[in-house]
């Protein structure tokens, strides 16, 4: 991409080029908010009882911060991406994924996805942009 392509377009279409990641990334940051905020958290937790990670986890960050809550989510997430792994790693309990509910599994992987293609898009969307601008 050149400067002349991208500044050669409508204002408004550059600005929804800019904007577009960001929205979806806070979209993806939300639902992980309302999940902390709701009492599928608790259903979560409860469906990884065998879980070392968790085990060590809870105690240290607790369950009734909000922060503490997005962390806990975020990580979880993060195993429901790369389930193999965590196992591999003793992280989580193969068993515990296996009958982790399906419904909260494809909510998580969702919030996951659209934090990780928000944040994509705009760090190559501002990479792009700053690096055929010249100096």
């Amino acid at each position: 991409m050149t400067p002349e392509f991208y500044f050669s377009w409508h204002p408004g279409l550059r600005f929804a080029f800019l904007f577009t990641p960001f929205a979806i990334a806070m979209i993806g940051v939300a639902m992980e908010t309302y999940i902390a905020h709701s009492r599928d958290f608790d259903t979560i937790i409860a469906s990884l009882p065998n879980s070392l990670w968790l085990k060590q986890q809870l105690p240290f960050w607790g369950t009734t911060r909000l922060k503490s809550r997005c962390y806990l989510l975020g990580t979880i997430s993060g195993a429901m991406l790369y389930p193999k792994l965590c196992v591999r790693l003793g992280m989580m309990d193969a068993e515990d994924l296996r009958n982790f509910p399906q419904r909260l599994r494809r909510r998580l992987l969702v919030t996951s996805w659209l934090m990780i293609i928000g944040c994509a898009w705009l760090a190559i969307g501002y990479a792009s942009i700053k690096l055929s601008t010249p100096s």
